[in-house]
């Protein structure tokens, strides 16, 4: 039995026929094979049919192209939320949202605890651009987030306080559709820069971790003053107009002289604090020299004690003269022939001038109450 393998011309010229035999490649590449004679003329009378098996093996996201954005600050605004992070920062934050104008690339970022905070960081950010600029907010693109679209319940959409707030303040609610974060590309490519950014910055120190948002700042605030591809201009420029400057920029985590505020800093106390007298002197285990713990305080009541510990020392007023009245008055006592019985007298009887006269000299010598003693740590020796 013979098998007749002979095909006809026109099958042999067909253009779907190459393309399925060359595993369904381009028509550029089929056309160009046809260039160079390794193959010969093709019928592209089937050309234009199209091709479901390409369909289902290629089929992507389309992407548009020469799309016009807004032709003015303030038209379209892109934000998003990104977080949360593992380690959050010193204050409590996992997450941060942006704020980017379409117009000017000029971003404005905040930190928050939790998505719910979006509502009330976009109504500080609207009110500060609109009477900075004296603009108005016309259209916001975002993700369908709970944050920013609401909910889908048994009867429908319910839209969230962020949703309700756009519809009161007359501004257009652009969603993305779900699964295609490319629709709010701008949001989602200044989340990937910034967090590049922030794990470059933090790779050059030492410092910790939750010091990310400090880092976040700083990224942004050297996006906003750096040109940018998308429109090939400054941010900050487009933003304020005019150049800004960014000579006072430092390395971030640098060490550097900090001045706090410190209401009660003497004449002769140092301006600045660096790292040499707080962190290193904190963190080493080396003993303390005197004078790092040199205190007036201490050297003057050290200079007030006794040169011999074995004697008590009281203060007393110093007055010679009385000093001087009680001694002769306990020498008479002591050596006088005649000794002076105690009287007894009336309530109403007054002391003789004598015994007046002792006890407003002994009233004198007592200390008084409120003057500090200072008596030795030593134990007392039999008499």
């Amino acid at each position: 039995m013979e098998i007749n393998t002979v095909q006809t011309k026109t099958n042999e010229i067909s253009f779907k026929l190459w393309h399925k035999r060359l595993g369904h490649v381009s028509k550029e590449r089929i056309t160009q094979l046809c260039k160079e004679s390794v193959l010969p003329p093709l019928n592209h009378e089937n050309e234009d049919e199209v091709c479901i098996p390409c369909i289902k093996g290629k089929l992507t996201n389309l992407r548009k192209k020469g799309v016009l954005g807004s032709k003015g600050l303030l038209e379209l605004i892109h934000t998003d939320i990104c977080g949360p992070f593992p380690n959050p920062t010193h204050e409590g934050f996992n997450y941060f949202i942006t704020f980017t104008d379409d117009f000017s690339r000029y971003g404005y970022i905040y930190l928050i605890k939790e998505k719910s905070s979006a509502l009330d960081k976009f109504k500080i950010y609207k009110a500060e651009v609109e009477n900075q600029l004296n603009l108005k907010i016309k259209v916001v693109r975002s993700d369908r987030g709970g944050e920013y679209y609401g909910r889908f319940d048994e009867t429908g959409r319910n839209p969230g306080p962020f949703a309700k707030f756009l519809q009161e303040e007359g501004i257009i609610a652009q969603y993305t559709n779900p699964g295609t974060p490319q629709q709010n590309g701008i949001s989602e490519r200044t989340n990937r820069t910034l967090k590049d950014m922030i794990r470059s910055m933090m790779s050059c120190t030492n410092l910790p971790i939750f010091l990310w948002g400090e880092a976040l700042k700083t990224a942004n605030y050297i996006l906003n003053r750096i040109p940018t591809k998308s429109i090939n201009r400054i941010p900050y420029e487009v933003w304020n107009g005019r150049k800004p400057s960014i000579k006072h920029l430092k390395v971030w985590g640098c060490k550097a002289e900090a001045k706090p505020y410190n209401p009660e800093e003497k004449k002769l106390d140092p301006k600045t604090i660096s790292e040499t007298s707080r962190a290193v002197f904190i963190e080493t285990d080396q003993e303390i020299d005197e004078e790092e713990s040199f205190s007036f305080k201490e050297i003057t009541l050290n200079h007030d004690m006794p040169q011999n510990p074995g004697e008590e020392i009281v203060r007393l007023p110093q007055m010679d003269s009385i000093n001087t009245q009680l001694e002769h008055t306990e020498e008479t006592n002591v050596n006088g022939p005649e000794i002076a019985e105690p009287m007894e007298l009336n309530d109403n009887q007054a002391p003789p001038a004598e015994n007046q006269d002792m006890a407003q000299a002994q009233e004198v010598a007592d200390p008084e109450p409120n003057l500090e003693l200072r008596r030795s740590q030593r134990q007392r020796k039999p008499a």
